[in-house]
């Protein structure tokens, strides 16, 4: 069996269509085709049910992928035993990241460069998603770690070490009557609209169970993806914002106000147990290294 069959049946079960994965690949999507009804031939079964935008494993598609994965994975240890051998770091480390995150918590873009330099051998892309989807990603090994928000949902057989911890608080105008609070009662985000960051983001998930708990029901009037979307919102006096401090950035056309019963914002970075590659090991050291130079948060 030829390798480069498995390689890109991965690919496309991982990307859920055969322009996305001649797109990971950098192969021509004609080749993936080529080489996936090869295989096809081969083990006499059909792999995919091909629709007209999206493919989808059949049922012999899905016994197959777990043991694709294993037969590469397995090759990709022995390369690393020979490397070993010289002291190289070889190979592709594919990272995750929720979108987007403060500079002032990780910097990533030195992060990966940094990485880079001292590992040229490494190969690395990063795609972002939601914190939900990145933890389910690393989970099935689509992707070898992840930065991301963390919280008691992480699944089973996925290591996680925290690189940063800071306030999550409430957000409001200067003209706000509870701007110079000292703190803030969890109840007063029931009382006003609600700009939060969408579902699936792990502070989203804290903050809807601290809610929930406490039995406060709140009124989500907007949702964006982006921390400092919510804060221009609260300029724009649409609503109060819950993001974490660093997203207010020094800015004097908003407050930041202390809610004692919120927990902590947590990102961190995420990888298999068991599983992760020389590579991958090396990427989660030099992270975690760089994470622990930065000041802590106020």
């Amino acid at each position: 069996m030829d390798l480069r069959h498995l390689h890109y049946f991965i690919a496309v079960a991982e990307a859920g269509t055969f322009t996305g994965a001649a797109q990971h690949v950098h192969v021509a999507q004609s080749g993936i085709s080529v080489h996936i009804k090869a295989l096809e031939r081969e083990l006499g079964q059909q792999l995919f049910d091909r629709g007209p935008r999206a493919v989808r494993l059949t049922a012999a598609g899905a016994a197959l992928l777990p043991h694709a994965r294993a037969v590469m994975d397995a090759l990709a240890a022995a390369r690393e035993s020979i490397d070993a051998l010289t002291g190289l770091i070889r190979g592709h480390v594919a990272v995750g990241s929720v979108s987007p995150f403060s500079p002032h918590s990780i910097d990533l873009p030195e992060v990966l460069a940094s990485f880079q330099r001292i590992h040229r051998g490494v190969d690395i892309s990063l795609v972002e998603d939601t914190a939900a989807a990145l933890k389910r990603r690393v989970s099935e090994g689509a992707l070898d770690v992840a930065f991301t928000s963390l919280n008691d949902s992480t699944p089973a057989g996925v290591r996680t070490r925290e690189l940063h911890n800071e306030r999550v608080v409430a957000v409001v105008t200067p003209a706000d009557p509870f701007a110079h609070r000292a703190d803030l009662p969890l109840n007063f985000l029931g009382e006003r609209p609600l700009i939060a960051l969408p579902e699936g983001s792990g502070l989203r998930c804290q903050l809807d169970q601290t809610l929930a708990r406490a039995g406060v029901r709140a009124r989500i009037a907007f949702e964006a993806g982006s921390p400092d979307m919510l804060v221009r919102m609260v300029e724009k006096g649409l609503g109060v914002a819950v993001v974490p401090h660093s997203a207010l950035s020094h800015n004097d056309r908003v407050v930041g106000v202390a809610v004692p019963e919120l927990p902590l914002g947590r990102l961190g970075i995420i990888w298999r147990d068991g599983a992760a590659s020389r590579a991958t090991r090396a990427f989660v050291a030099h992270t975690t290294a760089l994470a622990a130079q930065r000041p802590a948060a106020s």
